[in-house]
């Protein structure tokens, strides 16, 4: 019983980090008022990750997302894929921690951290690669706003998948419960 737990496990952390990757593509080849500015739709993936297996399993999702994604668009080792990286290992870990922490976020709440941490992290590194350390004021801005807004929309969209039970197939439906009475948004 315990194998076959263990198998359904991994099964659902591989098709989290295999959607991850698809929605990651599909965000890369979208048109963007900003170079910088996406939805974020990959987030969703990373924070189900989280409310479904646990606080810290969004990373292997995230970084995994991004590895995957990056090998199948040729993209691997460019400023956007440590940029990428930055941001999905940085959000990650900080919705994780927000996941289980004592401060009264919900879902949104934990969407928005993990957006404004995402822009911020790939600000750095932007600032380490490409551009020079003083722009960091300027783009700010127009990293942290629509941040706000994309974290948001991650929350919600995680919101509704947990409320419909997405993964109640894999996992009990206790479980997605749980994880929905202490961040109901």
């Amino acid at each position: 019983m315990a194998q076959l737990d263990r198998h359904r496990f991994l099964a659902t952390l591989a098709l989290l980090i295999a959607v991850g990757s698809a929605l990651w593509m599909f965000e890369e080849l979208l048109p963007r008022p900003l170079p910088w500015v996406q939805p974020g739709l990959a987030n969703i993936v990373t924070m189900l990750a989280i409310a479904v297996l646990g606080r810290w399993y969004g990373i292997p999702v995230a970084l995994g997302r991004v590895f995957l994604g990056a090998l199948l668009l040729g993209r691997l080792g460019s400023a956007g894929f440590f940029m990428s990286l930055s941001g999905g290992l940085c959000s990650a870990i900080v919705m994780g921690a927000l996941w289980q922490s004592k401060i009264p976020l919900s879902v949104y709440g934990i969407g928005i951290s993990g957006a404004l941490i995402h822009g911020l992290a790939q600000l750095v590194v932007a600032m380490l690669l490409v551009y020079t350390p003083f722009a960091f004021q300027y783009l700010l801005p127009f990293i942290t706003i629509p941040a706000a807004l994309t974290g948001v929309l991650v929350g919600f969209l995680t919101s509704v998948l947990l409320r419909r039970r997405v993964f109640a197939i894999a996992f009990s439906a206790v479980d997605i419960r749980n994880s929905l009475q202490k961040h109901d948004g």
